[in-house]
């Protein structure tokens, strides 16, 4: 899910590097950091909502389009039980990412 949905934007290794991140306006995040900007911390619930649409960060669209929780939730069984699991499974990799 990571290569398909993140990766464009913020590179195969998180660090914000993907082939679509030169056209971001605010640049796309290290997602290596997150722990590191958040006094070691990982910041899952405000990851797992950025993901959702909950959290609103701007390169994602704003509030009234969230992008990957919408998407989620139209996949495979399309229930929200469904694609929390699936924010869920990406939040714990992105968490997996950090340096």
């Amino acid at each position: 899910m990571y290569r398909a949905y993140c990766a464009a934007c913020h590179g195969l290794g998180g660090k914000g590097d993907g082939p679509a991140s030169s056209a971001l306006k605010p640049a796309a995040t290290d997602l290596t950091q997150l722990a590191k900007r958040n006094s070691g911390k990982f910041p899952e619930l405000q990851v797992f909502g950025a993901i959702n649409g909950d959290v609103q960060v701007p390169a994602h669209g704003s509030k009234d389009m969230p992008v990957w929780g919408v998407v989620f939730r139209r996949m495979g069984d399309n229930s929200v039980s469904g694609a929390t699991l699936r924010m869920r499974n990406l939040t714990r990799y992105i968490e997996s990412l950090q340096q």
